[in-house]
């Protein structure tokens, strides 16, 4: 729309109905309004705030927008009430709050005056719900109603953006060629990929993204991997590599036994760390996934508790001067890992997680007991590795009782003697 014709509008408004003015008006609260007008096949749009009673329900115009088929215009008022051209067309802004969340949204009047205007067959009703902006978009781009009648609709969609999400905007997809009127030059699809796609709508743009990565691959091919991985084509470069297999052939694995990404991208990482031969397919494409992939989970759980073990049984001997009994309370060590993993899931906290640092001797779990209960979990310590008390933990995380603080107060003098001397050890050494 040219300059001149722009100014020429915004003097040329038709004026508001009486009846609309007064449904703006009749409420007790503050309300945002669109009033849809026609004269000849322009639409015009003037947009109201209505103040709340305390402001004796006053109506104040915020912003004015022309659709026409020459395209599209909007225009905003300062302070005195003087009307300019706005350099874009976007979702009217009925109110600026500095901080925090300010209500935009707007109730549309007189809305079949679309029915009499120049965009009559944009389909506004299927399109997303920032409806300024889709007109503005229909007045641009008049051949998006072929994608909305067509099941594409998803590729036109309604963001919110800017700090707080206050910018509400129409975002395309970046394949449409909306240089064309047909609707295949548009996807950049032929009528083989488009019959293929049919029902499958929603997988169009990884389709797209897809068929550029592999061009050799024919689509029916091309559609199985946009339906099992999406835009993740990180993971399937992944799998390609670990397995030796064709992109395709991998999505149909995956596809017909009903395998998440994650779940696949898991068991490969434990075949390689069990060493499998991954370019074996009875090893990559097992029958029965499921149920090798809970072998292989045990197996794996198994070897890391082994070697845990192993270092943890190696610092069992260095460990026996953290022991201490203090009246009718002692700390001992835990036995092995699985006990610091019971001690976790009795307590109800999260020990548990630190029984590799315990066996590497990161730090030093060890666990407070009563002499009359000497087997029944009561409260966990860490230590770290220069003798400091870190925490002291009972069921569900509660803090020491008074009995406890007294063990810990004698514990801390004893660790100080022990430590200290270890350290002028290293000093002499």
């Amino acid at each position: 729309m040219r300059q001149a014709r722009k100014e020429a509008l915004l003097h040329s408004f038709p004026a508001v109905p009486a009846r609309f003015v007064h449904q703006m008006q009749d409420g007790k609260s503050s309300e945002n309004f669109a009033v849809m007008l026609t004269r000849g096949d322009e639409l015009f749009v003037r947009c109201f705030h209505r103040f709340s009673k305390n402001y004796k329900n006053e109506l104040m115009e915020v912003q004015r927008y022309v659709f026409a088929k020459d395209g599209s215009v909007r225009y905003g008022a300062d302070e005195y009430g003087r009307w300019s051209i706005r350099k874009d067309v976007r979702e009217p802004v009925f109110y600026h709050q500095p901080y925090g969340y300010a209500n935009n949204s707007y109730k549309v009047l007189n809305i079949s005056a679309i029915e009499k205007s120049c965009v009559k067959y944009c389909r506004y009703e299927d399109a997303p719900n920032l409806l300024i902006e889709y007109l503005h978009l229909y007045c641009k781009h008049p051949n998006v109603e072929y994608l909305l009648k067509s099941g594409y609709k998803h590729l036109i969609v309604a963001r919110c953006t800017g700090w707080w999400g206050q910018n509400n905007r129409i975002e395309c997809s970046r394949h449409i060629n909306w240089k064309s009127n047909n609707l295949l030059k548009m996807l950049g699809l032929n009528r083989d990929e488009f019959k293929l796609l049919a029902g499958h709508e929603k997988y169009y743009e990884a389709y797209v993204e897809w068929r550029e990565v592999f061009s050799k691959i024919k689509p029916e091919g091309l559609l199985t991997i946009a339906e099992q991985f999406k835009h993740e084509q990180g993971s399937m470069q992944n799998f390609c590599m670990d397995t030796g297999l064709k992109p395709d052939r991998i999505a149909r694995y995956l596809k017909s036994h009903h395998i998440l990404n994650w779940e696949y991208s898991d068991y490969l990482s434990q075949c390689r760390k069990l060493k499998y031969d991954l370019h074996d397919t009875a090893i990559s494409m097992p029958r029965r996934f499921k149920d090798m992939h809970t072998r292989l989970s045990e197996i794996v759980e198994y070897n890391a508790t082994r070697e845990m073990q192993q270092h943890l049984t190696e610092r069992i001997e260095s460990r026996k001067l953290l022991e201490f009994t203090f009246g009718s309370l002692f700390i001992r060590q835990p036995a092995d890992v699985m006990e610091i993993i019971s001690e976790g899931k009795e307590l109800h906290h999260c020990v548990g997680g630190y029984a590799e640092r315990h066996a590497k001797g990161a730090l030093h779990i060890m666990f407070i007991r009563t002499a009359e209960k000497p087997d029944v979990p009561y409260y966990t310590m860490e230590i770290s590795t220069e003798g400091q008390i870190v925490q002291v933990r009972g069921l569900r995380n509660c803090n020491p009782t008074a009995a406890v603080k007294a063990l810990i107060a004698a514990y801390t003098e004893y660790l100080a003697g022990i430590f200290g001397k270890q350290q002028k050890a290293r000093k002499t050494a």
